[in-house]
């Protein structure tokens, strides 16, 4: 049996299944709301000859199963009326571009429904490249897991040594709902002031109020924030060297339910989670479209942003970002000073903010693992074919790159506020005037280039990369 603190929800989720139950019939035919109905199956139509017995028209779990078939439908409905779509001079490129995007929406909103669900019982699930939403960093470990307020919740686990790390407690819909206000933060807590114990373990209590007797290694965080109560956790773990870096480890637990057996699914239980996955496929689609041309729209073309504080999405992070048409007879030189950041770091995406192959291409870099001219700036090439210069991004094949580029960790005393990093430089020029800028650099071989890449797949394929 479920702990008392968890009834609640289980007798909403009864309620809310019986409605669901009720109204059946009208969802199979195609009146939920989410557009026109999809060619699906009826129990009569999936008899066969060979079948043992016939689907039971009774069962309510077509429902969930039904209406999530619909969002899908209704995300790609929405993905074809974006601009960059409509009016794109590659039309093909970008349309498997948006079904890449729509593949890792529906892949993010089966672990909403299916994994990350149940908060009296919470786990950790792994956000990839498989998985992503909003141009997952290729250099972070992400961890997600749902929890509830009231409610107090344990993490423990082994520190990594990884150059950065971020948790954050937030409140809102899951990813981001269609008005882009989620998930809001309610508390976090950075490397710095991460307590460990020597051994490296630790433990971090999440709950309404700051207990009064917190040893070394353990840390806590609050759930509520005014009016706002949380309901997710994530994890970033942000890696400058893929070769030598590695993640920690996450466990966590609700107080309350520790060693007791969590319930068996129900087909009411399952509508349910097709329904929350629904619900965050739609409003994330919605929502990150919206973003993207709000990005479009407030970024001029061929031109880098200074830096500036990321705020909502990760509070501490400076973020520069800019958007530049690919062009098969010019190339963009970014350039950008050294800091003293934890982790810092540029990465390429395309207009559906899909991160690109990061595995087989170089599509992102750190400043571990770029070169560094002589006189102490690092300086990236993006360009469709391969300039012969080290620091190659390659755009994969998008129409239009989108760069994106992360300071995190920056130092800055007690009651400070960090200071802002040097703003970077963009040029769009010839493949002439390029060999002319970068005349002083030495010449990187395609040689050099397969043994890069090669070297980059295996350290891609060393750490937890979620492949």
């Amino acid at each position: 049996m479920s702990d008392p603190a968890c009834w609640s929800i289980r007798k909403h989720q009864r309620i809310k299944a019986k409605d669901m139950a009720k109204t059946s019939n009208a969802l199979i035919e195609g009146g939920d709301g989410f557009g026109d109905p999809v060619a699906l199956f009826t129990p009569d139509q999936s008899r066969t000859e060979n079948a043992p017995r016939a689907w039971p028209q009774a069962l309510s779990r077509t429902v969930g199963s039904q209406r999530f078939a619909r969002a899908i439908e209704q995300a790609r409905q929405t993905m074809s009326l974006a601009p960059w779509l409509q009016y794109s001079a590659n039309p093909d490129l970008e349309q498997a571009a948006a079904e890449r995007q729509l593949k890792h929406q529906i892949a993010a909103a089966l672990d909403q429904g299916f994994v990350l669900h149940d908060p009296c019982f919470p786990e950790f699930a792994r956000l990839d490249k498989h998985n992503q939403f909003g141009l997952v960093n290729p250099d972070n470990l992400y961890f997600l897991a749902s929890i509830e307020t009231p409610g107090s919740y344990v993490i423990s686990g082994k520190r990594g040594t990884s150059a950065d790390l971020q948790i954050q407690v937030g409140a809102g819909e899951p990813g981001f709902d269609p008005n882009l206000t989620s998930p809001i933060p309610v508390s976090e807590l950075d490397l710095s002031a991460l307590s460990v114990k020597r051994n490296g373990e630790f433990t971090l209590l999440i709950s309404d109020t700051q207990p009064c007797d917190l040893k070394r290694g353990e840390n806590w965080l609050c759930n509520t924030k005014g009016e706002l109560r949380a309901n997710s956790v994530l994890i970033r773990e942000s890696l400058m060297d893929w070769d030598t870096e590695t993640g920690g480890t996450w466990r966590i637990e609700r107080v309350d339910t520790v060693g007791k057996r969590n319930p068996l699914p129900t087909p009411e239980l399952v509508d349910l989670q097709y329904e929350r996955a629904a619900r965050y496929l739609t409003g994330s689609t919605t929502g990150w479209i919206k973003f993207v041309e709000q990005l479009r729209v407030n970024l001029p073309a061929n031109h880098i942003s200074a830096p500036r504080k990321t705020g909502q999405g990760l509070p501490g992070q400076f973020n520069s970002a800019g958007h530049f048409r690919m062009r098969p007879d010019t190339a963009i030189l970014i350039t950008v000073e050294e800091s003293d950041a934890r982790y810092q770091g540029i990465q390429l995406g395309d207009l559906w903010f899909n991160a690109l192959d990061f595995r087989r291409r170089q599509t992102s870099l750190t400043t571990k693992q770029a070169y560094q001219s002589e006189d102490g700036k690092y300086r990236f090439v993006i360009s469709a074919e391969d300039p012969g210069f080290e620091n190659w991004l390659d755009p994969a094949g998008a129409s239009t790159a989108f760069v994106f580029m992360r300071w995190q960790g920056i130092p800055h005393g007690p009651g400070e506020d960090p200071k802002a990093p040097n703003a970077p430089g963009s040029q769009v020029l010839t493949f002439d005037q390029l060999a002319e800028e970068l005349k002083c650099e030495p010449v990187f071989s395609p040689e050099q280039r397969r043994a890069q890449l090669a070297a980059r797949h295996v350290s891609a394929m060393k750490v937890p990369r979620g492949f």
